[in-house]
This record gives structure tokens, C-alpha cells and sequence, in this order.
């Protein structure tokens, strides 16, 4: 089934660099993926990033900035139909808008929904989120999302 992982916390906990960390361990992992977008296909280093790939026979789009008032709701749009992705990662505060935004497109579109948050700590954030990362790539295979 299409899958939205959604990753969610308040302002400044980690979540855009958790989501890199998948991103960047996804390409690693799997060499020979294919990029979609953008092209030339690139994880932004220090900003939000949007990205598409070819994973086997599956389309994963990775969105970052899931912050309010930046049209999560548009560019989920244009993950599902111009790009017919089968899983989505995305990033949201804990509520509220961007929330509201991910079940509205999850139940138009018949995606399911698997909700995640940060790890909170006040040291360690590095391998924090790097653990975090790997977590979710080892859900993402367990449930055959790739």
C-alpha cells in the first residue's frame, strides 16, 4: 500500500536532518537507484530539500521543509501526481496545520499513514538523528516500503 511517513516535533528538533540522513543512507544503501528529481539529483547539504528516486520498482519522494505556512499540502501534491510516488517521507510540526495537510492528502489519495516523531535529547543530536534515521530505514524494509 502507498505510504506517507511522516515525521513530526516542534521547531528546531531534528527533523530535516533525520530526514537527509534517510535520504543519504537510501542512496548509499541502494547504489543503484535511479534519481527523478531534481536533476542533477542533489540532497541539499544545510537547507530544506525535496527529493524523488527509484528504489527497485518502487518511486520515494523525501520532502523536507514541513513547516507552516510553506504549502506542504502543494508539494505532496506534486509527489503523488507528477511523480506517482509510492512512499513519501515528510517532515511536520505536531500539529496543526501541516498535520491537517498530511491526513487530507493521505485520505484523498488512499495512502497510508505511519507517524514518527524525533528522538529529544539535550546531547548527542549527531547520532541522535543518525540512529533515528536508521530506525526508520529498518521500518521502511520490514514493512517492504522498498
Amino acid at each position: 500500500m502507498k505510504t506517507i511517513i511522516a515525521i513530526k516535533n516542534s521547531g528546531n528538533k531534528g527533523k530535516t536532518e533525520i530526514a537527509r540522513k534517510l535520504a543519504n543512507l537510501l542512496v548509499e544503501v541502494h547504489s543503484d537507484f535511479k534519481p527523478i528529481y531534481p536533476i542533477p539529483f542533489n540532497i541539499l547539504k544545510e537547507t530544506d530539500f525535496s527529493i524523488v528516486l527509484k528504489i527497485d520498482e518502487k518511486i520515494v519522494g523525501i520532502e523536507s521543509q514541513g513547516d507552516p505556512g510553506t504549502n506542504l499540502k502543494t508539494r505532496l501534491e506534486t509527489l503523488i501526481l507528477e511523480y506517482n510516488c509510492d512512499l513519501i517521507i515528510c517532515t511536520c510540526r505536531s500539529r496543526g496545520e501541516t498535520v491537517r495537510s498530511i491526513s487530507a492528502i493521505a485520505n484523498l489519495h488512499k495512502f497510508q499513514t505511519i507517524w514518527d516523531s524525533t528522538y529529544e535529547s539535550k546531547i548527542c543530536h549527531e547520532e541522535i538523528n543518525k540512529l533515528k534515521a536508521e530506525h526508520l530505514y529498518d521500518l521502511m524494509k520490514k514493512l517492504k516500503l522498498t
